[in-house]
């Protein structure tokens, strides 16, 4: 594991992961905010198994979906935010081997974008949307950005 090289310095790769684990903890949260003020959760199929938390019965905040950015805020970026965080959390414990962090990045997005499509028919409960998709590969290119553009050419 061992440390990794900034201008002279050394930063542990401890830190580094727990840097990755903080951010996706946050993109997470955001997501799970973001869904919970703006949308109608009544009809949530988690909530036909579990009790809807009191908190989550205030009144949602009205924001117009009539526009392409208010749409994409309310109904693609927590799915975005949510595939973001689960590629930090990979990329934090697979950070220097990337050859596993891309299987597992892979298997990651697949998974997700398989769920997404079993949504076209009955398979799966929601509503399909394609934008979810475009969010999902959108999310892995961010970080593979950060990662390349930051991490790997500052840390590694």
């Amino acid at each position: 594991m061992g440390s990794m090289k900034v201008s002279g310095s050394a930063i542990p790769a401890k830190k580094l992961r727990l840097v990755y684990c903080l951010a996706a903890l946050a993109a997470f949260l955001a997501g799970i905010a973001i869904y919970a003020l703006f949308r109608n959760i009544d009809n949530m199929v988690l909530f036909r198994y579990f009790r809807q938390p009191s908190f989550l019965a205030a009144p949602r905040i009205a924001i117009g979906t009539d526009t392409i950015l208010g749409y994409l805020f309310v109904f693609n970026l927590p799915h975005g935010l949510w595939a973001l965080s689960g590629l930090l959390v990979i990329r934090a414990v697979w950070l220097t081997d990337t050859r596993w962090r891309a299987v597992y990045a892979g298997m990651f997005v697949a998974a997700a974008s398989t769920i997404e499509l079993m949504q076209l028919g009955e398979t799966m409960p929601g509503t399909f949307d394609v934008l979810d998709l475009a969010s999902y590969g959108i999310a892995a290119f961010l970080e593979s950005v950060v990662y390349s553009k930051f991490t790997k050419r500052r840390f590694l």
